[in-house]
């Protein structure tokens, strides 16, 4: 922190001290609320759009206007000779980050609060406007903070040995370049297989000292470089090491070479393996193994289907208390809700949101958890800023993680990136990815071509997705949508008729009243006249 530095203080009560270390008196409410917004969005700057559509969402665009004029000329004369710490331009707002020191964004400040206090303070804990987009707002980055600022529970207690699955990693074979380039990729696949569900990741050294039992649940991860008349390429081979089986081999030759699905086909091919552990192994009780046998298991998303892979994974943590367990348990709550699968949905909410807190805590590094806390985040808790620092998180951790990907595109298009958004779920539903999120992933590149204004590529993906997974009930309700959109009422009447299957009271005015309500189709080109 500069010496010279205004501090905004943001954890508590509202404080603005200047570098005198006097109070700087800001009386306006929403002036001071500016202020936190600034201080908290990235490169401390917000879009003057932003700042009327959570200060003045009820008002029109010209008195908006006004009053954030008014709001920004006494912020100026608070500021006195110091005004140009505030630049108002036509789009956008900033602070003068070399200039201002703000607690709530310092990790090192929010480290040491943490460790030392007692009672957690309040994010704003005192400032209160009554806009339901800033109530919002403030109520996601209390929860944001109250996290961040509570020590993590220690996890349970192990007292049995695990018997987690053996990823072994051979030498990257090839010139010094090629041998780099395979490491990286091998890299990716060990790790995207570790944080799906976690396995012992040995080097081939550590080969001759397995036993039998051991060799029974490990497989080796090779990746070349393979060499042909005129082109080159990358070839993985996966291999039992109990008879030296190659159970996969994939091989890309440079010219068609899309790396990112290699590491998922890789991937994909090593989570059955493992899956295949809970029936070949049984004894063994390799909860890894349980947990990507459930969710293999989703082959649809009926609630019976939900719950009996949910009670597997739970027998998973009894044996092995990992953090990624608890996040698939949240995620698989996503569907129990989405789908109307019956049930105390408070109860269900509160569970969902207490194992995704959970998961996050214990282990913050995990690209996976990360990916579908901001699923999520966005999708079911609305609070799309903190998805959208979760999802750039995973994306950093693994850029090969196809739910990463995915669920980054999702949070872009929730706030209002709609192309950006379409480019990355658009990416993520190419790669290969698990069965039993691939409707999933399938569905929210659906929703992000409507909201990109792609309605002939979601209508395809729908339509896909109504043949593949019949019993998936989100989808259909936007395709009547898009139906409609398209000036297709038949097909909008006949999709009526079968969401009456599920929901009875099902009709064409309960979808339109569906569209009315969502402030996302309404930003979106889907909501655009025409």
């Amino acid at each position: 922190m500069a010496e010279a530095s205004y501090k905004l203080f943001l954890i508590g009560p509202f404080r603005l001290t200047a570098p005198s270390g006097e109070i700087v008196d800001i009386k306006g409410k929403k002036s001071r609320a500016i202020l936190a917004a600034l201080g908290t969005g990235r490169d401390m700057a917000r879009a003057r759009s932003w700042i009327a559509a959570h200060l003045w969402s009820g008002r029109g665009a010209a008195q908006a206007a006004a009053s954030y004029r008014q709001c920004i000329l006494e912020l100026r004369r608070a500021l006195g000779a110091d005004a140009d710490l505030l630049d108002s331009g036509t789009d956008m707002v900033a602070l003068d980050p070399a200039r201002v020191w703000v607690d709530a964004v310092d990790e090192e400040h929010l480290t040491q609060l943490s460790d030392g206090m007692g009672e957690t303070p309040q994010f704003l804990a005192d400032l209160s406007i009554r806009d339901p987009e800033f109530e919002r707002w403030v109520a996601d980055r209390r929860t944001y903070y109250g996290r961040r600022l509570s020590p993590a529970p220690p996890p349970p207690p192990q007292t049995k040995r695990l018997h987690r699955p053996i990823v072994i990693r051979t030498r990257p074979e090839g010139a010094a370049a090629a041998q780099t380039y395979n490491a990286v990729l091998q890299d990716l696949i060990c790790k995207s297989i570790d944080d799906t569900g976690k396995v012992r990741l040995l080097d081939e050294g550590a080969m001759p000292g397995l036993t039998r039992d051991d060799a029974d649940r490990a497989f080796r991860v090779e990746v070349s470089s393979v060499e042909m008349p005129g082109t080159k390429g990358v070839s993985v081979n996966l291999t039992r090491s109990l008879d030296g089986t190659v159970f996969t081999t994939l091989t890309r030759l440079s010219e068609s070479v899309d790396m990112i699905d290699l590491v998922n086909e890789a991937v994909v091919q090593s989570l059955d393996e493992i899956a295949g552990y809970e029936a070949q192994l049984p004894s063994a009780k390799i909860a890894t193994a349980m947990c990507f046998r459930a969710m293999q298991s989703i082959t649809d998303y009926a609630p019976t289907t939900i719950e009996a892979a949910d009670r597997l994974i739970s027998n998973a943590y009894e044996i092995d208390p990992q953090p990624v367990f608890l996040a698939w348990r949240a995620y698989l709550r996503t569907f129990l809700l989405g789908e109307s699968g019956g049930g105390n949905s408070q109860a269900i909410s509160e569970e969902m949101e207490r194992f995704i807190n959970l998961a996050e805590e214990r282990e913050p590094g995990n690209s996976i958890i990360l990916s579908l806390a901001a699923f999520i985040r966005s999708m079911w808790l609305l609070s799309s800023e903190d998805a959208l620092d979760l999802a750039q998180r995973s994306h950093a951790l693994n850029p090969s993680n196809p739910y990463g990907i995915s669920y980054l595109g999702m949070v872009h298009t929730h706030l209002g990136n709609f192309e950006e958004g379409y480019r990355l779920t658009r990416r993520a539903n190419a790669l290969t990815v698990p069965r039993g999120a691939k409707s999933s992933i399938r569905y929210v590149a659906m929703r992000s071509a409507a909201c990109a204004g792609r309605y002939t590529e979601a209508i395809k993906i729908g339509e896909a997705l109504g043949r593949d997974a019949p019993h998936f009930v989100a989808p259909k309700r936007l395709m009547g949508l898009l139906y409609m959109k398209c000036g297709r009422v038949a097909d909008a009447e006949a999709m009526v008729e079968t969401l009456r299957q599920h929901e009875p009271d099902y009709s064409m005015e309960k979808m339109r009243d569906a569209f009315r309500a969502s402030p996302l189709l309404h930003r979106s080109k889907l909501g655009k006249a025409g």
